[in-house]
């Protein structure tokens, strides 16, 4: 294997499974960095490949105190701009994207300096879903499991109480202080 150049950028296409995807224009950008990004979980294959590159720990999420983020390696790709997102069928994709969802990205790594630090940062180029975990369709049967059914709505119940404007905003019997 040649010399790697993280300063130029150092191409690569991994694959594993996704945490807080916000890369489309639906999802939008991350409220905090305000940058597109995904935590992608990596599979086996993507793990060796980096940990080939001797750069899997380097590039895997840790919290402020050193401590690793997630159990098993996991990187943040992130991108200013929303990303390319692609569906099995070579289509674009532009729906939310789940936690769980399985995901091929595109990326580059390359290497940074920033205030006496260096480090990796990880750029997502293009995205592909391979496997959807939809955002919106949670099961949340296991949730309510002990709980009995619950009785019918009475039609007492989808009645809203109102109020007469006269009785509601009489001068007489407000509580304000002036």
């Amino acid at each position: 294997m040649s010399k790697l150049d993280f300063a130029k950028g150092v191409s690569i296409v991994v694959s594993g499974t996704t945490n807080w995807a916000q890369l489309t224009e639906k999802s939008g950008p991350n409220k905090l960095s305000e940058k597109y990004q995904v935590e992608l979980t990596l599979d086996e294959a993507s793990q060796k490949e980096l940990a080939s590159m001797k750069i899997l720990d380097h590039v895997n999420i840790k919290r402020q105190d050193g401590s690793t983020k997630y159990d098993s390696p996991t990187i943040r790709f992130k991108s200013k701009n929303a990303v390319r997102v692609y569906d099995t069928s070579k289509q674009i994709f532009n729906d939310l994207i789940g936690n769980g969802s399985i995901m091929r990205v595109q990326g580059t790594i390359k290497s940074y300096e920033m205030a006496g630090k260096k480090g990796l940062t990880c750029y997502i180029n293009k995205a592909l879903v391979l496997e959807l975990n939809d955002a919106e369709q949670i099961d949340d049967s296991e949730f309510w499991s002990d709980l009995p059914d619950s009785p019918a709505v009475t039609e007492a119940q989808t009645k809203v109480p109102t109020a007469s404007q006269e009785t509601a905003f009489s001068d007489d019997d407000d509580d304000l202080p002036f």
